[in-house]
């Protein structure tokens, strides 16, 4: 993210917090880095809640159609989920898809008419011989635009984000990183954890393993947990440090979560402990 950006981004999440009273000061909110992943002619699948289901499928049409001139994204709920849903409106019996602004609230009292129920597709970019549809808001080129989403776990709405691009003629997107919020039934702010000291956070970050150890690097103090693939405690550091180091000689081999806990957030990273 460039300075400007960043600065742009303080600016809302500032106005976002003193909207809110202080309860995004008080949740923990999970946060989802990952190398930027272009997508062209195939389709994205997002798991918002780290929990190894589909919960949403992007997908990209390039020169799709009869006539080979349409480029589109849309934006499906998981195979398997009922009830998952984006913030955007309904026009002309088709859903489409809103790019939301950073600092905005993610809630109930939001519109999520950005999928169709009845398709189970929104639209979030159509062209046709090059020309965007009206309503289409992701129409691109677009950089950092926002999801608003919501997802059902046990019978309840959770919410939360996905940060895209879509390039020129909406030919590819990218997704970049996304955020959720695990509590039940309580709002999110789109943009919340890509504030300065996150983004400060997240590159100065080093995992590494040798000898028996697993070593964490941090560029200011944090705290470090590290759970099994099922979601069990194995280990953890306080706040105080800026390097943790955890020895494995007794751990089974396998899959563990790396989880980087800040005050009103959390990181995880996943592992492979030979």
């Amino acid at each position: 993210m460039e300075k400007s950006d960043s600065k742009r981004l303080s600016q809302y999440m500032a106005t976002a917090a003193a909207l809110l009273g202080g309860t995004a000061a008080q949740a923990q909110y999970q946060y989802t880095d990952i190398p930027d992943t272009t997508i062209v002619d195939g389709i994205y699948e997002l798991d918002l809640d780290g929990d190894t289901i589909v919960d949403f499928t992007i997908e990209h049409i390039l020169s799709g159609g009869q006539l080979g001139n349409v480029n589109a994204v849309l934006l499906h709920p998981g195979d398997s989920i009922e009830g998952n849903l984006a913030m955007g409106a309904g026009q002309n019996g088709f859903s489409y898809v809103e790019k939301v602004l950073p600092g905005t609230t993610v809630d109930a009292s939001q519109s999520w008419s950005g999928i169709n129920s009845a398709t189970d597709a929104g639209y979030m970019a159509f062209h046709v011989d090059g020309v965007a549809y009206p309503n289409s808001n992701w129409a691109g080129p677009l950089t950092d635009g926002y999801l608003g989403l919501r997802i059902i776990k046990n019978d309840t709405a959770c919410y939360g984000w996905a940060r895209i691009d879509v390039a020129d003629s909406a030919k590819s997107f990218t997704i970049k990183d996304w955020s959720f919020n695990p509590t039940k039934d309580s709002s999110h702010t789109a943009g919340f954890e890509l504030l300065d000291v996150m983004e400060t956070v997240l590159r100065a970050m080093n995992i590494t393993q040798n000898n028996g150890y697993l070593n964490v690097g941090l560029g200011s103090p944090l705290g470090v947990s590290v759970l099994d693939a099922t979601g069990k405690l194995i280990a953890a550091s306080p706040k105080t440090a800026q390097a943790h180091r955890f020895t494995t000689a007794l751990w089974s081999s396998g899959m563990y979560i790396v989880r980087i806990e800040g005050d009103n957030w959390y990181h995880n990273c996943k592992v492979w402990i030979p």
